[in-house]
């Protein structure tokens, strides 16, 4: 069962050109996101922060995360995907250069590392749920789908087990800042990436107030245990 279900896999990776596409994107995106605090991390030590800042730099962007993503998941249905994808990768992209350029130049600061991490925090917010509505239009209903999402979370958490490691290889030799400027350019290359994705066309829904939207999501996500409660132990994880 196992075999047929990676070569399954592999099959869709093979025939699929959009969705092989997408699936590199997100991958290159997601070998910066898995290092990038372990740079920042540092930074923030090497710019003479203590355990308390390091909390509030790290912590700061979470917050932002989960305080952003109910209405970012109604601008996802409002907005081009792909439009709202490209310029979160950008926004993080160029807030990563600034953070890089701050910590090797020597003048990162934790106020400033703190602001860069809630910006991209804010964009992460925004392109996790518009990136993660694009695969039902790239890939058929049915069982290719759970393949092919299946897929998607088995490298990026190949990716995250090994980021880590690495990170911290180029940490020794080259410093923090060298994490983050790789993190930006992984952004960069995600979001040239996705520029080349072109979408099939798809259904008009007929539009509804913003805040009947927002409620509606709220009242689904409420309504599935195993969602709030996987939620809850991912934030208490990630604070930990």
């Amino acid at each position: 069962m196992a075999l047929h279900r990676l070569s399954t896999a592999v099959e869709l990776l093979r025939t699929n050109g959009l969705y092989r596409r997408y699936a590199l994107a997100r991958l290159s995106s997601t070998v910066g996101t898995t290092v990038a605090p372990l740079g920042l991390a540092f930074a923030v030590i090497q710019s003479g922060g203590g355990p308390a800042a390091l909390g509030f730099v790290l912590m700061g962007g979470l917050l932002v995360f989960l305080a952003v993503t109910p209405v970012a998941g109604v601008v996802a249905d409002r907005v081009p995907r792909l439009s709202v994808i490209v310029a979160c990768q950008l926004v993080c992209g160029v807030g990563q250069c600034v953070a890089a350029a701050l910590v090797l130049t020597g003048t990162a600061s934790v106020w400033s590392l703190a602001g860069l991490e809630m910006l991209t925090g804010a964009a992460g917010a925004f392109f996790q749920p518009a990136v993660k509505g694009l695969v039902p239009r790239l890939v058929a209903p049915g069982p290719m789908l759970v393949q092919a999402n299946a897929l998607l979370q088995i490298a990026n958490n190949a990716v995250a087990i090994a980021g880590p490691g690495l990170a911290g290889l180029v940490i020794a030799g080259s410093g923090p800042g060298a994490i983050l400027a790789w993190d930006a350019v992984t952004f960069f290359v995600s979001a040239g990436v996705f520029l080349t994705v072109r979408l099939p066309s798809a259904v008009r829904h007929e539009r509804r107030g913003f805040r009947a939207d927002l409620m509606e999501g709220w009242s689904a996500f409420r309504s599935r245990r195993w969602l709030w409660a996987l939620t809850t132990l991912s934030a208490l994880t990630s604070a930990l």
